[in-house]
């Protein structure tokens, strides 16, 4: 009335379990070798103009950020982020390698705090090409870190700084 019922295993369970376990340790292997190679330091910039230096007052006419977007939207995971994007326009006789661009958090017209990006720049990783002479890029870039208190009401993108291309 209560037999058991035990039928034999496959003879090719064990394979099967060895083949499994080998294939998810190598796929995981693989996947953390392959992140692990996007994490270069990025080299700190230098030589980059900013308000208040002579070289910024004469060429920042000549910089456009055109269609600047600032929105709100949430990751994978249900963080919140904030996406910038726009369009730098380089109508000046000088070539750029760095573009950097300065995201303001307001509540109630109450600077909250100043975020700056780079989306323009050398090195390995994130590197993009130099912003030739009379061309445009868009550029979108995310920001995970929102400012404690900011009430997701106003924010601003404005050019912080640029360096010129040197020749070698």
């Amino acid at each position: 009335m209560f037999e058991s019922d035990t039928r034999p295993r496959s003879p090719h369970f064990w394979r099967i379990i060895l083949i499994s376990v080998l294939l998810f340790v190598s796929v995981t292997g693989l996947v953390l070798f392959l992140l692990q190679q996007g994490t270069e330091e990025a080299a700190p910039l230098t030589g980059i103009f900013r308000g208040g230096d002579p070289n910024f007052e004469w060429y920042d006419k000549y910089i456009n950020l055109n269609n600047p977007r600032v929105r709100m939207s949430s990751s994978f995971s249900g963080n919140r982020l904030v996406l910038i994007s726009g369009v730098i326009e380089n109508r000046g006789e000088k070539t750029l390698d760095v573009v950097e661009v300065e995201l303001s958090f307001f509540n109630y017209n109450e600077p909250i705090a100043k975020i700056t990006r780079t989306p323009i720049r050398p090195g390995s990783g994130t590197r993009t090409p130099p912003l030739q002479t009379f061309e445009k890029r868009g550029f979108t870039l995310f920001v995970e870190e929102i400012p404690e208190g900011w009430l997701a009401q106003q924010a601003e993108l404005a050019i912080h700084g640029f360096r010129f291309l040197v020749e070698q």
